[in-house]
């Protein structure tokens, strides 16, 4: 599933096709999905990137850390989201 990481603006404005709550979801045998704005600290994102939506790697394979490049695919990372939840009684 491509991450959608990638945005265009106009005038300097960021174009946002959704407006979303901050969230970060833990994918089934992929990344941390991080939606609505949330912020990452020391990371200078490139042009083009999105500030509204990205993906981090969770494999430890990625050329392009903090962010995830799809290498999970490649080595076979598995880690369903269902175990890595942590459920709240």
């Amino acid at each position: 599933m491509p991450s959608g990481a990638l945005s265009y603006s106009v005038e300097g404005v960021e174009r946002r096709d959704q407006e979303r709550e901050p969230a970060v979801t833990v994918t089934d045998d992929g990344p941390y999905a991080i939606t609505g704005g949330i912020e990452l600290l020391g990371v200078t994102l490139g042009e083009g990137a999105s500030k509204e939506h990205y993906t981090l790697c969770r494999c430890g394979a990625s050329r392009n850390k903090p962010f995830c490049d799809g290498s999970h695919w490649q080595i076979g990372f598995r880690d369903p989201a269902e175990k890595s939840r942590i459920e709240k009684k």
